[in-house]
């Protein structure tokens, strides 16, 4: 649109019709002191429409390109050529970062090329690069579970299990109800060799998943293994660690009477019991609680078995 043309079109709204030259439209606007000046005004605006027109053209082209690099980078990631993949995601970040979804593809590529058990500098750099485009993407998008889980096992393949409890405490301090970031903590101290800082967090799930049995199970079952396999040298310490086992797992029956993976833990645990009694009748009847609870859960799965076998014929 030419500015002669626009303050025609001025001309007609402001005169109630078109003005047949711009001699005519100029002497009408020395009697209207508002349209003076009016085709300097004129070029003003359309300077900027111009301007506008030029970077919206810019800005649309960016988009374009950025897609064409995502589109090539996806068909890549697709083959399993994540150094190609990886190579188009960043050209597509630099032309326009704006893409949510690049600093995740970035850390997948990347982890792609990593190689667990490689100390090298350049696969640690990987290993690095990775956990730093999720832990981006996860700061925008909590929520993604996948994305999540794809952080913490690049974590684990490269043996930062300290980072990955960090990482997930920090996020508890949001989302402090959290059942599976208390589960993953808890998992990763046990990985970890810190057994008191596992069991505390197997106790929190507990906590907040109180009205499920399975949680009381896992929670006796880990007190039995460090009992029975990795026991502490304080008779004391270890017989406070089988009352807390023995305890969660008799709530587990509460809540679940027909448990019998329950009860077999529980039987090992009052044996284990048994092991620590100086006095030998204590030791016998310990001994016996363990077999009657194991008794009990053979009952339960003769009884299960019969069910299943009746339902078949």
């Amino acid at each position: 649109m030419t500015v002669k043309k626009s303050i025609g079109i001025v001309a007609t709204h402001c005169f109630g019709g078109p003005v047949n030259n711009l001699k005519t439209l100029f002497r009408v606007s020395a009697s209207y002191p508002l349209l003076r000046g009016v085709e300097q005004s004129m070029n003003k605006v359309l300077c900027l429409v111009a301007a506008l027109t030029l970077a919206l053209t810019s800005f649309s082209c960016q988009k374009i390109e950025a897609r064409m690099e995502i589109k090539q980078a996806n068909e890549a990631y697709q083959r399993e050529d994540y150094s190609t993949a990886l190579e188009h995601y960043l050209k597509a970040k630099q032309i326009d970062p704006s893409f949510p979804e690049l600093d995740r593809m970035i850390g997948y590529s990347q982890i792609g090329l990593y190689v667990p058990d490689d100390k090298t500098p350049q696969n640690e750099a990987r290993a690095d690069a990775a956990i730093a485009q999720l832990s981006a993407y996860l700061q925008k998008k909590p929520d993604d579970r996948i994305a999540r889980d794809a952080l913490i096992n690049m974590y684990l393949n490269a043996n930062r299990t300290s980072q990955a409890i960090d990482y997930f405490r920090n996020y508890l301090t949001e989302h402090p109800a959290d059942l599976e970031a208390v589960k993953s903590i808890a998992t990763l101290y046990a990985k970890q060799g810190n057994f008191n800082e596992s069991l505390n967090w197997y106790e929190k799930i507990t906590l907040l998943d109180a009205k499920n049995p399975e949680s009381f199970y896992i929670f006796g079952v880990v007190c039995y293994e460090k009992v029975a396999k990795n026991p502490p040298a304080d008779v004391n310490e270890k017989r406070t660690i089988i009352e807390r086992g023995k305890g969660a797992l008799q709530h587990a029956i509460d809540l679940k009477p027909d448990y019998f993976e329950s009860m077999a833990y529980l039987n090992l645990l009052w044996r284990q019991q048994a092991l620590t009694e100086t006095d030998p009748l204590k030791a016998q009847e310990d001994i016996a609680q363990a077999d009657a609870i194991r008794n009990r859960a053979v009952e339960i799965i003769k009884a299960k078995k019969a069910a299943s076998a009746a339902k078949k014929s």
